[in-house]
């Protein structure tokens, strides 16, 4: 296996990664009007979760620099999910939101980071194939 296929082959697990995980935050945001008690309010559920809706697209694509914004907003999700993860009647949900979140990081990050090394290595071969 050379290198270029195994960076390859990294950033495609990151990236499968980063997508459950981003489908897994908004679903799990859009549930909290059913799931929590007192229910979020709708602006909380839905407002801030807008955010995420905005790096579906471009995840989808496999935009290296839309996920790295991604990784830094995620780290507000992990903020909220902490904080929910400390107010009593929200202890699940809470913790939940924070593995997501941390999920979207770690992910959005090492799919970056391979995918600039594919790229490195791509244009490191084509530079010694034509000299």
């Amino acid at each position: 296996m050379t290198e270029i296929e195994l960076y390859r082959q990294r950033k495609q697990l990151f990236h499968t990664w980063l997508r459950i995980s981003l489908i897994g935050l908004i679903a799990l945001r859009v549930s909290g009007l059913w799931l929590l008690t007192p229910p979020a309010t709708v602006m909380g559920a839905i407002g801030i979760t807008l955010i995420l809706v905005a790096f579906v697209w471009p995840v989808l694509k496999r935009d290296i620099k839309a996920s790295l914004w991604l990784s830094f907003i995620s780290c507000l999700f992990f903020t909220i999910g902490v904080l929910n993860a400390m107010t009593e009647g929200r202890e699940l949900f809470g913790i939940v939101e924070s593995i997501l979140a941390a999920g979207i990081f770690f992910s959005a990050m090492l799919f970056a980071r391979y995918g600039y090394r594919e790229l490195e290595a791509t244009t490191e071969e084509l530079e010694q194939s034509t000299t």
